[in-house]
């Protein structure tokens, strides 16, 4: 039995989290609007597509995987240009997130192309994705160092 049907749940629980962090991060309610209209035209999208065609719940749904990502990256870079006045926040997480779900959904629609391809070659974007996977993971503990970590307090010395 195939898990394919996972991976619906993972690019759709992603636009939800990130849709709604973006959205917690949004300073105006023209901002909030945006976003949250984002997230339902999405949704819609899969909820029509999905309808007209159950079988693509068991199948690897190219729409789905742009849809949610595009979708995060315009919030993402929404989110950047809005930083460009005010203080930087969450910025490296946002860095990363662009260029991780940018490179990562180059590779899944370019993935059925290579179909035909040498097991070398489809190893390689494979590999390829998991360093673009590290690289997020990176700016994403980069963030949380300069962001949340404890900053070492020093000792009162005695008189």
């Amino acid at each position: 039995m195939s898990n394919l049907y996972m991976s619906h749940l993972y690019f759709v629980g992603q636009l939800l989290l990130m849709g709604f962090f973006y959205y917690t991060l949004a300073k105006n309610t023209i901002d909030k609007k945006i976003i949250l209209g984002g997230i339902i035209a999405g949704i819609l999208v899969l909820i029509v597509q999905y309808g007209l065609d159950p079988s693509l719940f068991f199948k690897f749904n190219l729409l789905e995987i742009t849809v949610t990502s595009l979708l995060v990256v315009f919030f993402a870079l929404f989110h950047l240009y809005n930083m460009l006045t005010s203080t930087k926040e969450y910025y490296y997480i946002t860095v990363g997130i662009i260029i991780y779900l940018l490179t990562s959904t180059i590779l899944f629609l370019v993935g059925n192309l290579t179909i035909g391809l040498s097991e070398n070659f489809k190893f390689l974007t494979w590999t390829l994705n998991a360093v673009l996977v590290l690289m997020n993971q990176l700016f994403i503990l980069y963030e949380w160092k300069i962001s949340f970590s404890k900053k070492a307090v020093p000792l009162k010395q005695k008189e």
